[in-house]
């Protein structure tokens, strides 16, 4: 079960108010992150990222928003490329990164494990580039 610290809520809460989608978990490092349901994630992008601009403008650091699928699989593809070759076992994961999507890997990589962690119940998260 996933909790939810004081400043969580705040940006959960915040979220919410600005884009009228409630975010299924939230993981703020210098960005903060949030896992919308994934019928929804066109609501919150729509208008050239309108709404996004004006939670990012409130909250004073940069938005991202990742869609949440069912499987843990559909989600590391979904957030980083279907290009990514995935070996499950024990709980474990290893994730093989492809040279393209080194860049954002490495840049939202702890989110990434967090949400695994959260959402999915993955206890080891192993990035391979």
């Amino acid at each position: 079960m996933r909790t939810f610290d004081k400043n969580s809520l705040h940006f959960i809460s915040l979220f919410e108010l600005v884009t009228g989608v409630a975010p299924i978990d939230c993981v703020i490092k210098d960005i903060i992150y949030f896992v919308v349901p994934k019928e929804k994630i066109n609501i919150v992008l729509t208008k050239g990222r309108k709404k996004i601009k004006t939670l990012e403008k409130h909250i004073g650091k940069q938005v991202v928003v990742y869609p949440y699928f069912k499987t843990k699989e559909e989600f590391i593809k979904g957030v980083i490329s279907d290009r990514v070759k995935i070996k499950d076992s024990d709980n474990s994961l290893k994730i093989f990164i492809n040279r393209l999507d080194n860049k954002k890997v490495k840049r939202d990589r702890e989110a990434i494990t967090s949400f695994l962690k959260r959402i999915y119940n993955v206890e080891n998260v192993l990035f391979r580039f």
